[in-house]
């Protein structure tokens, strides 16, 4: 049973990372998000009251270890346990040529798509292995799986996260924590949609990566995440799980 549980959304007030706190909200779980878009809390955190979760947000840098302490010093000290963590905060980039990326673009996908997630799970752990008992999964991507053209650096990026899904899988198999990943395609989030107007050659090409032909929903990701979190999930370990219509299965 979820409810009651303490849950934990890196990212969690916009995209994938909204919609699966709105799916988990139907399980009366404490929902804490960790983001840095202040505005968009109040109007998240009602809808998950709405259906029946508590809702908590801390403003967090997740780029910065000790912004990433703090806020676990205080769950701990607030909650005292974290029974699943969703650590799904990250960014990519226009795809082109990787002898093309600038180095503010490595440094910032490198911070939030790799070194944020090491931070979070560190503290979600240490917390974790005390209650001998914990879910986490992480976001990585189809590209974290099959690399792209013109995705070097976000492919890099993402197959980090799948390596240190695995490995972190391993070290706590006997702890009662299981340690898991998603690989969305590609997902209509407010970071996607706008370029549909923006750069309507590369939005169809993200439309078309998907063999369904659409986009996918945040929602979608969710139930995966919920999957994955559940009682019954528990002999699922270091597993990296595709939701993406099938794109990674093959060619089509």
């Amino acid at each position: 049973m979820m409810k009651g549980k303490v849950a934990v959304i890196t990212g969690g007030l916009s995209g994938i990372g909204k919609g699966t706190a709105l799916v988990l909200a139907k399980e009366h779980l404490k929902i804490i998000i960790l983001d840095r878009q202040d505005d968009k809390a109040p109007a998240v955190l009602q809808q998950i009251e709405k259906l029946g979760s508590t809702g908590d947000y801390q403003h967090c840098d997740l780029t910065k270890r000790a912004e990433v302490d703090r806020v676990f010093n205080d769950i701990q000290e607030k909650y005292g346990r974290v029974d699943y963590a969703f650590n799904n905060a990250g960014r990519g980039i226009l795809s082109k040529p990787f002898g093309q990326v600038t180095a503010d673009e490595i440094d910032g996908l490198i911070d939030l798509d790799i070194k944020a997630v090491m931070y979070c799970m560190i503290n979600e752990l240490a917390l974790m292995t005390k209650q001998q008992f914990g879910r986490i999964v992480n976001t990585t991507s189809g590209t974290g799986l099959v690399a792209g053209k013109g995705m070097a650096l976000y492919s890099a990026c993402k197959h980090a996260v799948v390596g240190l899904t695995k490995a972190a899988a391993l070290d706590y198999a006997q702890d009662g924590i299981t340690i898991n990943a998603v690989a969305p395609g590609t997902i209509a989030t407010e970071l996607i949609l706008p370029y549909k107007e923006s750069a309507p050659a590369e939005f169809k090409k993200w439309e078309a990566s998907n063999p369904i032909g659409r986009l996918g929903k945040p929602a979608e990701i969710g139930h995966a995440v919920k999957f994955l979190f559940d009682d019954g999930s528990e002999f699922i370990n270091g597993v990296i799980l595709p939701v993406d219509s099938g794109c990674v299965a093959g060619t089509f």
